[in-house]
């Protein structure tokens, strides 16, 4: 085991290793084994029973000389999407919803202070910006739906998030001042929902509303769509209000499931 680091906690080098292993295969690709050893100036051997260990668990395959990370992640993440209540519950009103509003509507849950989106529901008019990934970690700063589960954060725990992961630009108009983000985190709290005014992707608008669990929220639904069509009236006003109106039944399904589990 290495020593403690900065936290206080112990880590175990072995596994940093083939985890860092792991990511550099699912960032750069298919790799031979001596790319990667060369990438982490180790020797082969020390790399090659990373691998082998990886391989044997279904974590790593080697094809045609290189290695690319296995489908077992895929099961795993899979299974993990499919137990979380927001996704239990959530993904009949999120297809519900889209189909009323023709947008795309995503469910999204945070986890160590980024966000990830579960789920998405695509309506008949429904644009694909490419900004919005599946399975992908977001800046919680960066979008609708982050900046909700932002608001639901003391202010001891939002510094540190923001200290963490800091305020990430992804397009001109992301907020990446901290007083500014405050300032609007302090609107969503007063509202109950978040707009995205070209935030995320230019030419991309949304809002976003908190699902609330019996403990705090769970994670959160949006609308997503052109910002010629979620505009005026309909981005101010109307969508809000179908939105937190969707994020209110989720609640009544997971808060009714919970209080018998209880």
């Amino acid at each position: 085991m290495t020593g403690p680091p900065a936290d206080g906690t112990t880590t175990i080098k072995s596994v940093d290793t083939s985890l860092d292993i792991v990511e550099k295969l699912t960032r750069a690709g298919p790799m031979t084994l001596t790319e990667l050893a060369e990438s982490f100036d180790r020797s082969p051997s020390n790399v090659l029973a990373h691998l082998r260990t990886l391989q044997r668990r279904g974590f790593a395959v080697k094809e045609n000389g290189c290695y690319r990370p296995g489908l077992r992640y895929y099961e795993i993440g899979n299974n993990i999407k499919e137990n979380y209540p927001l996704y239990v519950h959530g993904t009949g009103p999120a297809d519900d919803l889209a189909a009323e509003t023709g947008e795309y509507v995503w469910l999204m849950v945070a986890e160590q202070g980024r966000g990830y989106y579960l789920y998405k529901s695509a309506g008949e008019r429904a644009v694909e910006s490419g900004a919005y990934t599946m399975g992908s970690r977001w800046h919680l700063n960066a979008s609708a739906s982050g900046k909700v589960v932002l608001a639901d954060m003391d202010e001891t725990r939002l510094d540190r998030v923001l200290d963490t992961h800091g305020l990430t630009s992804m397009t001109p108009n992301t907020i990446t001042d901290r007083e500014k983000l405050k300032s609007e985190l302090m609107k969503i709290r007063e509202q109950g929902f978040a707009r995205d005014k070209e935030e995320a992707a230019v030419g991309i608008c949304g809002v976003a509303a908190p699902v609330n669990g019996l403990d705090g929220v769970i994670g959160t639904v949006s609308v997503s769509g052109p910002a010629s069509r979620i505009k005026d009236e309909y981005f101010h006003d109307v969508l809000p209000e179908k939105v937190k109106e969707v994020a209110d039944i989720i609640r009544i399904k997971y808060n009714g499931v919970s209080a018998v589990d209880r």
